[in-house]
């Protein structure tokens, strides 16, 4: 989901419309906002008296201990995010117990860049035609 737009130019753009003279899909398009969004905002003016965006929500939050992931990170230094992961499962329990996918979250959330696989193939090149004499 995009960011919201700047108060400012929501506070601009329905000061614009209450001065009155033009219709909204005018004044929407020489600011070049949607009509909708537009009409949004007057609403909330006039149920809030505000046009600030209402404050973000959904998502779930994330069953990662952080203390616990950061000790393991350090204890076990090159581990992959499998290992990471059944260690964090070992530590934890059964009932704390977290998918691969969400480690991988917490640790970007955290600022850390992992391995994805220790078994994947190699990174080694062989020669593939003869060199010229």
């Amino acid at each position: 989901m995009p960011a919201p737009h700047p108060i400012e130019i929501r506070e601009r753009v329905v000061r614009a419309y209450e001065r009155g003279g033009e219709s909204i899909l005018v004044v929407a398009a020489r600011f070049g906002v949607a009509p909708a969004a537009l009409q949004r905002w007057l609403r909330r003016k006039r149920e809030a008296d505000t046009v600030a965006p209402r404050e973000r929500g959904g998502g779930n939050p994330s069953p990662i201990d952080v203390a616990v992931l950061t000790a393991l990170v350090l204890e076990l230094r090159d581990a992959t995010t499998y290992e990471l992961t059944a260690a964090y499962n070992r530590r934890v329990g059964k009932t704390g117990a977290v998918h691969r996918s969400s480690i991988q979250r917490a640790l970007r959330r955290a600022g850390y860049v992992f391995k994805k696989n220790a078994y994947g193939p190699s990174n080694n090149r062989a020669q593939t035609s003869k060199r010229n004499a």
